[in-house]
């Protein structure tokens, strides 16, 4: 890529970048292989797209167009530009509900598409299992599917018209219901229409339809593969259906008007166990005639890998997996008539046991586990996967189990196990081989299993390309799958398009460059060598920094639009503040493409490493527990090693001693943060931004107010102590039981900042009856260190912390009032391979927790006053990465006269010291902006509770609200 080149592509308006980032961030997408870029562009608007995609062309430059990077076969990667219509296109308008149409951006997200038009009772019914993170110009280039093809068939039933930017520049509309090739006057104004073009293509494929028929004949219900001849063919005045499914080959797709589908009135689920999948698939064609709207299968190898996932536990517990093990399932959906059909469904009496849904949430229980199925799978631990590169085949539903007993006569030789899940109503299952792709052995078995798929595809005259598109993976196919007449059919569709094959040279038409097997991933070829020693457990999973980064598959689960992962993707669209991004970034760094030296020196490196807030989002919700958290702590680590630890981060990890310090001269610490002469010099010296408050330091701190505290009294929240007498009289008048001792954990916060906390959560835990002690001689956890990297210091803080509370006492629970120092001893100090971390681990509560736990068994233990009132509860991430956050709502309720809600929230954004920097303010702040609309949003007088110390400081910092934690909440609340 010459400097010219760059600078007549930048001339066009349009946002281009050639940097290295950009190039490593692209080279990779879901699938399992890698081409670098020369860059990304990322247009505005149709203009802007016309323009660099001209520019493109007149430099010789291919143009890959590319939505979330979503693509399992490949076709969104190439060594060309990158044109990305996910960062900026992402408008919805125009909608009509009479005439049942909207139109979309090619950057808007399915997920993002319903939500807006379930208010108005409709949906957009291809629903792929990737619908949060899909884009609808992907899907339409893929002429994708999903699980409801009886009832909604593919993307292409659903195009109405297509807004496209050709190779020469020109914006064109096409469509049945748009004049064909109405074209705007720019950029190449006297281009009229595609007209010609439409008429070039009916010949050629009315020439060779006879050859359409015995090549495609009748009843697959998905696509096949290639441009949509067959569609093109019933209606010849419509150009939209050779466009759906060409994957980016013929034209840029920049906006789109669909047909919407009514939402149906009822739903009901219809699950069936079975010993075997053979078994399965037979009841598939034995289920047909009930006409379902779905029939999903899932096998023991993708159920199994939900077992110890958080997100998973309660479709778990309610398939009963644990107590009522089984090989297999069919998910039966039933629109209308639902009573009827489940009834008819239970009388077949097929397999081990029955069981029927009709509670939406249950029902959205069963299908997360089904979406999720691809990053379940490739989350398994170690270097053998299952492999996505035979997953898109597709038969007649009728064929399926003759199919399937093809497969796994291919797979039996080779010693392979694989799992088969998927569309079973539409004849595709996604059938993942399980293969190390860094073995020669198992490359060699990937390339036979590939090739005799292909072969066994044709056999039953299916589509080797179904869903997923031809791409890469399946280009080298296409010629044994069409055969050389339709191949030439497609090639002159091609030309006519697309004559100097600017857009994805190379796919679909094989020309050397692109076979199953090569362009694979850096890692399968030359496997990761890392130039340091890990010192991190990743206990949880991988049991190696390696396997856990290789754990990101692509899938791009990380850019759903949810406010929990990832927050700096959601606040900036930006590829690399993605885990995926992160993780590519890693990986290349390590790879050393990215300076041809240290990789812990790379500039890429630190952007994305410092933009990471650590807030374990993403352990829970990817599904294949990539833990962000911990590849940065190490790295780090790595680099602190080699280079030494810096001040800031010294002194970022001390933040207990500068409590200490704060607290022998609180009046004189206070007026010194307050001063702004030397926040200015904090900003210019040390990076603390003069906008952020730093935390204030009490005049007393809470463990000397704790040691003046007699263990039965304690007094309301800033008022004076009740005598222990007065206290114990108060606890035998009620009833209440004494129950024993806990120790509370007094974290840095409470301890030097708000010990108005530690002595609410005192009065509540001995109104319960409780003896409440402090760990003595207790040390920071080393939260504030393991976020700086600084883990020879955390380790040490634990060390000493475990020895304390493993001595002696081995039965008292051990309470939390900060998530995230609860988080350090039940998660971390065993990843920091701490001895008897574990015994310690299995004592520690969160306090609300506790409380919750022990108001369930005796809901009498406290007495509160009835008081209406509304309560909207911010989650702490850490503790959403462990735990469910539901028990907190239903603890605020146990309070008479209140309604509680759990907040919908992601991170705040302060986490820890990262807000407090003046180079990360801004960004900060865009991360805690769906957390302050939400806390606008609520009634006047909504108690904002908050357990976290960082989220209470974003909030106070940001808003005129001032939140509670909820011990505060209980203790003000209590008879």
């Amino acid at each position: 890529m010459t400097s010219a080149r760059e600078r007549k592509l930048k001339q066009t308006g349009c946002d281009v970048r050639f940097d290295n980032l950009t190039r490593q961030l692209y080279a990779t997408d879901a699938s399992i292989y890698q081409i670098e870029p020369i860059g990304a562009a990322f247009p505005r608007s149709a203009r802007e797209a016309s323009a660099v995609i001209r520019a493109a062309a007149d430099e010789g430059v291919s143009v890959t167009p590319r939505g979330a990077g979503t693509s399992l076969v490949g076709n969104a990667i190439g060594e060309g530009l990158i044109v990305e219509f996910s960062r900026y296109n992402r408008q919805i308008t125009d909608l009509n509900i009479e005439k049942r149409s909207v139109r979309v951006g090619a950057g808007v997200v399915l997920d993002q598409l319903n939500d807006s038009l379930r208010s108005h009772g409709f949906c957009f019914g291809p629903d792929v299992a990737t619908s949060a993170r899909a884009t609808l110009g992907g899907m339409i280039a893929n002429n994708s599917s999903g699980a409801r093809v009886p009832v909604y068939g593919t993307t292409a039933d659903h195009v109405i018209s297509l807004e496209i930017v050709m190779a020469d520049g020109r914006i064109v509309t096409v469509g049945a219901a748009a004049p064909l090739g109405e074209a705007v006057s720019f950029p190449c104004s006297g281009v009229a229409s595609l007209e010609a073009e439409r008429q070039q293509i009916l010949k050629v494929v009315r020439e060779h339809s006879a050859e359409m028929a015995e090549r495609m004949p009748p009843g697959l219900l998905k696509r096949w593969p290639g441009y949509g001849l067959e569609r093109f063919l019933r209606a010849p005045n419509d150009l939209t259906n050779i466009l759906a499914g060409s994957e980016g080959t013929l034209a840029a797709i920049f906006s789109a008007e669909l047909k919407i589908s009514p939402l149906p009135h009822e739903k009901g689920l219809g699950l069936m166990f079975f010993a075997s999948v053979d078994e399965a698939m037979q009841a598939t064609v034995e289920l047909l005639d009930l006409r379902p709207a779905a029939i999903e299968h899932i096998d023991r190898p993708l159920l199994d890998q939900t077992k110890s996932q958080l997100y998973f536990q309660a479709a778990r517990d309610l398939l009963e997996l644990d107590t009522k093990p089984c090989e297999s399932i069919l998910i039966l959906e039933f629109y209308e008539g639902v009573a009827e059909r489940l009834s008819l469904l239970q009388a077949r009496k097929l397999g081990l046991r029955t069981k029927i849904l009709t509670d939406s949430a249950q029902m959205n229980l069963v299908w997360s586990v089904r979406k999720s199925g691809l990053s379940l799978l490739t989350g398994c631990i170690g270097p053998a996967k299952p492999v996505a590169f035979i997953e898109d085949a597709a038969v007649r539903p009728a064929q399926l189990p003759d199919y399937v007993r093809g497969l796994k006569s291919i797979m039996k030789p080779l010693g392979l196990a694989a799992s088969y899940y998927g569309h079973a109503a539409s004849g595709l299952l996604h059938v993942r081989p399980v293969l190390d792709l860094h073995s020669a052995a198992d490359l060699k078995k990937f390339r036979r299993v590939a090739d005799q798929t292909s072969a066994l595809v044709l056999q039953f005259k299916g589509s080797l390309s179904a869903e997923h598109g031809v791409g890469i993976a399946r280009t080298e196919y296409m010629r044994e799958q069409l055969g050389d007449e339709l191949l030439e059919v497609m090639r002159a569709i091609k030309q006519a398009f697309d004559p100097k094959n600017i857009f994805n040279p190379g796919k679909i038409f094989a020309d050397g460059r692109h076979k199953i097997d090569n362009h694979l991933r850096e890692n399968f070829t030359r496997p990761l060598e890392l130039p340091f020693q890990p010192v991190l457990a990743f206990a949880f999973k991988d049991r190696s920094f390696i396997g856990n980064l290789e754990q990101c598959n692509g899938c791009g689960g990380c850019r759903k639009d949810a406010p929990t992962m990832c927050p700096t993707f959601l606040a900036t669209g930006e590829e690399v503040m993605s885990t995926r991004g992160r993780a590519n970034i890693i990986r290349a760094a390590l790879e050393l493409r990215v300076n041809g030296h240290d990789p812990l020196r790379s500039a890429e490196l630190d952007a994305a490493l410092s933009n990471c807030l650590s807030c374990k989002g993403c352990t829970p919700e990817c599904p294949s527990n990539v833990n962000l958290a911990l590849l940065k702590a190490e790295l780090m680590y790595a680099r602190h090693q080699r280079d030494g630890l810096p001040l800031r981060e010294r002194i970022f990890s001390s933040v207990d001693l500068l409590g200490r310090i704060g607290c022998a001269m609180p009046s004189l610490a206070n007026a010194s943060l307050n001063f702004q002469p030397l926040r200015a010099l904090l900003e210019k010296t040390m990076g603390l931004s003069a906008k952020r408050s730093l935390p204030h330091y009490a005049n007393e701190r809470f463990d000397r107010w704790f040691s003046k505290h007699d263990v039965a009294g304690v007094g309301d929240p800033g008022t004076s102590r009740m005598s222990a007498t007065h206290t114990a009289a108060t606890i035998t008048d009620r009833g209440y039981k004494k129950r024993g001792r806990v120790i509370l954990w007094d974290d840095t916060f409470v301890r030097y900042h708000e010990p108005h906390i530690g002595i609410a959560a005192v009065k509540v835990l001995e109104a319960l009856g409780l003896e409440v002690t402090l760990a003595k001689n207790r040390r920071c956890c080393g939260r504030p260190a393991f976020s700086q990297g600084n883990l020879d210091a955390a380790a040490k803080l634990g060390k000493h912390n475990v020895g304390l509370l493993n001595d002696g006492d081995h039965s008292s629970a051990i309470l939390f009032l900060e998530p995230s120092c609860w988080s350090m001893f039940v998660e971390d100090y065993r990843e920091l391979k701490i001895e008897n971390a574990e015994n310690v681990a299995n004592r520690c509560f969160l306090f609300e927790k506790f409380v919750d736990d022990l108001l369930a068994e005796d809901p009498d233990a406290l007495q509160f006053e009835d008081r209406p009132a509304t309560v909207a509860i911010h989650a702490h991430c850490h503790a959403k990465s462990i735990i469910k956050p539901a028990f907190m709502k239903r603890l605020a309720e146990r309070l008479p006269g209140r309604k509680a809600t759990v907040l919908d929230t992601g991170c705040c954004g302060m986490a820890g010291a990262f807000g407090a920097l003046a180079e990360k303010y801004d960004l900060s702040v865009q991360v805690a902006a769906h957390l302050l609309d939400k806390i606008d949003s609520q009634p006047p007088g909504t108690e904002i509770i908050a357990s976290g110390t960082s989220c209470r400081h974003q909030i106070v910092d940001l808003t005129n609200t001032h939140p509670k934690h909820m011990a505060e909440l209980l203790a003000e609340a209590l008879l």
